[in-house]
């Protein structure tokens, strides 16, 4: 249509109306264009509100497996203090609880994170969708590290130990009778463990096993070691979840 109007101008060398027409073509061309760069970056705008959503969603559930990993992390800490107490003064506690104690302090449960979609924003490329730079350095200085995976060191040896010194019998009740729970967490599963414990044995069978462990002269050092990374591994917790709570705080009031 522009073509023929052109066409029939120049014939008519109406210069005018050919300038008239360029313009139009040119106006047209430049418009066209810049509805497509709008579309493009609301485009991204929706696409970078969207992601941010989903990573706010990670770190809620990131905040649900701190607080029962929290939790189950401070019953073991309730049966290293009895342990302790057992171990140094007889009178404190009962043979029968500083044995469950012993062996409970030893529970250790699984963490993990939620990283799905932090790791596509970076894999894709999509995270340079995220405008705010400030934003951006939030996001990363959180994933920089995994909060979930645990220092060297942190599942101590007193596991090992105190299950190669108490009875099979009595361990096999433990776990049967007061072993972890399993519960809904984040999407997935996870563990309580309870906080009190008594079984149907002999009661000179915890005698013998609480003699036998007073016996052990290092059996202290490896139960200090334990709940010194045992408290190490509550206060990174709490870290975390702080930092969750100041980067969900940043997402909330980040506008693409």
């Amino acid at each position: 249509m522009i073509l023929r109007s052109v066409t029939k101008h120049v014939k008519e060398q109406n210069w005018f109306a050919v300038v008239l027409d360029l313009v139009i073509v040119v106006f047209g061309v430049f418009i066209g264009i810049q509805v497509s760069n709008w579309n493009e970056e609301l485009a991204g705008e929706t696409e970078a509100k969207v992601l941010t959503e989903r990573i706010m969603a990670d770190l809620k559930r990131d905040r649900e497996v701190i607080a029962v990993l929290s939790d189950y992390r401070s019953v073991v800490k309730k049966y290293l203090i009895t342990t302790i107490k057992a171990y140094s003064n007889v009178n404190l506690v009962n043979n029968e609880q500083f044995v469950i104690a012993a062996y409970q302090a030893s529970q250790i449960t699984s963490s993990w994170s939620y990283r799905s979609t932090y790791t596509e924003l970076i894999s894709t490329g999509k995270f340079n969708l995220i405008k705010d730079n400030n934003l951006k350095d939030k996001i990363l200085g959180f994933y920089s590290a995994d909060w979930s995976v645990p220092p060297i060191g942190a599942i101590a040896v007193y596991r090992e130990y105190i299950r190669g010194l108490i009875p099979f019998v009595i361990q096999n009740a433990i776990r049967n009778e007061c072993g972890d729970t399993y519960i809904i967490v984040a999407d997935t599963y996870g563990y309580i463990l309870p906080e009190n414990c008594d079984l149907n044995l002999p009661e000179e069978l915890f005698n013998e096993t609480a003699s036998h462990l007073r016996s052990q002269p290092d059996m202290l050092k490896k139960i200090l070691y334990k709940i010194s990374v045992h408290d190490s591994l509550l206060n990174n917790l709490a870290d975390a979840d702080k930092e969750i709570i100041k980067l969900l705080s940043a997402i909330a009031d980040y506008q693409p």
